[in-house]
């Protein structure tokens, strides 16, 4: 006979250690649950570390200081500059839609990119579509430069200031294109005038920020701002101040330089043969300009976020631009129409000359005054 082993089984010692089993089975999909868990939050840290800049540069490209804010900002510019227009004209302005006519620019909106886009049989039809597109582009992406405190900026590029006259030397040739390709005798001479303008006043514009970027030692605008912490360059560069305005008004088409718009002899300018959403954007961009440049001015010439006492440096900046932009609104309201060959011989025979010659004030100053920069806390 075989020899067999007989199993008995502890059903009570079993019984009593099933428990401690069922507590470590749980203990076990437990600790393997919260590993996974550490794993994946850890994957969320790393990747949270990583974009965390990438994310809040985001939020200030798109929100604040970004797309988002500039395209409101240019709502209220429209607002502001007609109820500033009816007063000094003795009327009332916009004020059927919301309250003091704070809606009329958005019903305005609807209206013209409601309306039916019209493409004369001229037209040579894509650069037609492209262009107003690439005329907003260019002039909103240098706000991507323009500090309106030291923590509210998009991009801080040692020579912000030069793309950003890059980018505005696009303005007039797609201005001049526009004209053009309209196949319009109106919208070419409109384009010729507005070519005539960039030529004149971009010369006396450019060297008028020579003076601030000498002095502040970068071309930097948030260097320049910042180099203004103990004096405003004003003080210093008052002529260069006022050319710099009055170039950029004429570069801007605003009245008295408004020839290449001038409704009285050539309809609209170049801007004629566009058509809804088309002509919203020349609108749009045409009050960008305005409030770029005032930025700039505030930025270069008036102290940036700083000066006013007991004011956050952000309210700092957007009071003192509004103010400058008020300005701009009291001369197009104020002026009457110049000639295309006043435009040029102003601004080459007086602009230019005064430019440079608070250019070459600042110049003898920087090196006759010793340590003058560093004296007014103005640079190195």
């Amino acid at each position: 006979m075989g020899v067999g082993i007989l199993l008995q089984i502890d059903i009570i010692g079993w019984l009593r250690g099933l428990p401690s089993w069922i507590y470590g089975i749980i203990s076990w999909l437990f600790n393997l649950v919260w590993a996974v868990f550490n794993y994946l939050w850890g994957i969320v840290v790393w990747f949270w570390a990583l974009a965390i800049d990438q994310i809040w540069w985001l939020f200030k490209a798109i929100v604040f200081p970004g797309l988002v804010f500039v395209l409101f900002s240019i709502i209220f510019a429209v607002w502001f500059t007609r109820k500033t227009w009816g007063r000094v004209q003795a009327r009332r302005g916009p004020y059927h839609l919301g309250k003091y006519g704070g809606l009329q620019v958005f019903a305005d909106a609807i209206k013209l990119v409601g309306k039916e886009t019209i493409i004369p049989d001229k037209a040579k039809r894509w650069m037609y579509r492209m262009l107003p597109s690439l005329l907003l582009v260019a002039v909103l992406i240098p706000f991507a430069f323009i500090p309106w405190s030291n923590d509210w900026f998009i991009a801080d590029l040692s020579v912000s200031l030069v793309l950003t006259f890059a980018f505005l030397t696009v303005v007039p040739v797609v201005s001049l294109l526009s004209g053009w390709i309209s196949g319009s005798k109106y919208t070419l001479i409109g384009g010729f005038r507005a070519a005539n303008n960039q030529f004149a006043a971009e010369i006396p514009l450019i060297i008028s920020s020579v003076g601030p970027a000498m002095l502040a030692g970068s071309l930097s605008i948030m260097g320049i701002s910042q180099a203004q912490s103990s004096l405003w360059f004003i003080v210093l560069l008052p002529v260069n101040c006022v050319t710099f305005l009055v170039s950029a008004t004429a570069i801007t088409g605003l009245v008295p330089f408004d020839a290449p718009v001038a409704d009285s002899e050539i309809l609209f300018g170049w801007r004629t043969e566009f058509s809804g959403i088309y002509f919203t954007m020349t609108y749009f961009a045409e009050f960008a300009k305005q409030m770029l440049f005032s930025a700039l001015i505030v930025a270069l010439f008036f102290g940036g976020s700083y000066g006013l006492p007991y004011m956050p440096p952000i309210l700092n900046f957007f009071f003192k631009f509004l103010v400058v932009l008020f300005f701009f609104v009291m001369v197009t309201s104020s002026f009457y129409r110049m000639r295309q060959d006043q435009v040029t011989h102003f601004c080459w025979k007086y602009l230019l000359p005064l430019s440079l010659l608070n250019v070459v004030f600042a110049m003898f100053a920087i090196v006759y005054v010793p340590g003058l920069a560093q004296m007014l806390g103005i640079g190195g």
